[in-house]
């Protein structure tokens, strides 16, 4: 007679053949293959890395960075040239899932009326999600009025859709601001004069098992190494008092400016700092202030830094893409 499973357990007394008949199934169950799931493909891009809103030359815009997960493109503040940036570095401004703004400073959002309207004109036809300090609600609305003739227009014109309904902008305070299957970004307030507590961020972006910060602008804050702990990437706006002194002095408002723009950010050995105290995996430097100093080399940079952290430093240049693998 062929053995089964049934002439086996009728064999047995009635309790032991039901534990039998429930491991069986149970480790079937586990033997059974379970479909792999594949994580998402991460690319981290520096769009513009310029600090300051001054246009005295094209190598460096100001500040953007791109996050793409799969095909779906986040923006990472919006400094002018952002939606050009994306469009050199063959980022298709219809992918756009998502905007996040550190603070309101032009550097940081002069272009994002553009990247709505030109993600629009580009075939933008999913949902973008914006998340920004206090403000960002209304100068989404502000950027409606300013182009609805042309919105008006064109969907009359040319049977567009309305771009107005598909983005969704939201002020944020510190915590975790979005969290969908793949991605997950945490917000912390961070000081940065002359903006109140509560009206500038850094960002916490979690997603195929890499951690990436941005710090946005901000003073010596020794808590961004709490939030920053074992992050893959840390990108930290970086000031070089030395640099800054020579500016002030051209312009002509001496020291008085020079205190002003150094109380504003971070000096390049507060970056290492706090980039050292978090065990960050690498480091890399943007938004440098000034960018327009050509006696300042990305040698002096990464020796300035260097001087307080010891791991690995990326000096930033407009369209290089940061490498995330293991």
């Amino acid at each position: 007679m062929a053995f089964t499973l049934r002439s086996a357990l009728s064999t047995l007394p009635r309790a032991v053949a039901l534990a039998t008949a429930l491991s069986f199934a149970s480790g079937a169950a586990l033997a059974a293959p379970q479909p792999d799931a594949q994580p998402p493909k991460v690319r981290l891009i520096l769009l513009g890395t310029k600090g300051g809103p001054s246009m005295l030359a094209t190598e460096k815009l100001p500040q953007s960075t791109a996050l793409v997960v799969d095909d779906d493109v986040y923006l990472l503040d919006a400094g002018y040239g952002a939606s050009l940036r994306l469009v050199q570095a063959k980022l298709p401004l219809a992918k756009l899932k998502g905007v996040f703004i550190t603070h309101l400073h032009s550097d940081h959002i002069v272009d994002y009326p553009a990247v709505l309207m030109n993600s629009w004109a580009s075939g933008l036809k999913t949902p973008v999600a914006v998340y920004g300090p206090p403000g960002t609600t209304e100068m989404t609305r502000h950027v409606w009025e300013t182009f609805a003739i042309d919105i008006g227009l064109r969907i009359k014109d040319e049977g567009k859709p309305d771009p107005r309904p598909l983005v969704t902008a939201h002020d944020i305070d510190q915590g975790v601001v979005f969290q969908d299957d793949r991605l997950k970004v945490s917000a912390l307030r961070v000081p940065h004069p002359p903006f109140a507590d509560g009206e500038a961020f850094a960002y916490k972006f979690e997603v195929g098992g890499k951690t990436i910060v941005l710090s946005g602008d901000l003073n010596y804050f020794p808590p961004l190494a709490d939030f920053s702990r074992n992050a893959d990437v840390l990108i930290n706006e970086v000031v070089h008092v030395q640099a800054v002194d020579r500016l002030a002095a051209r312009i002509g408002n001496g020291k008085t400016l020079a205190k002003a723009i150094i109380s504003h950010h971070v000096t390049a050995e507060d970056v290492g700092r706090v980039a050292a105290a978090a065990k960050v995996k690498t480091l890399v430097l943007s938004h440098f202030v000034p960018a327009d100093d050509p006696s300042i080399t990305d040698a002096d940079w990464r020796a300035a830094v260097g001087t307080t952290f010891k791991g690995p430093i990326i000096v930033g240049h407009d369209g290089m893409e940061i490498p995330l693998s293991d």
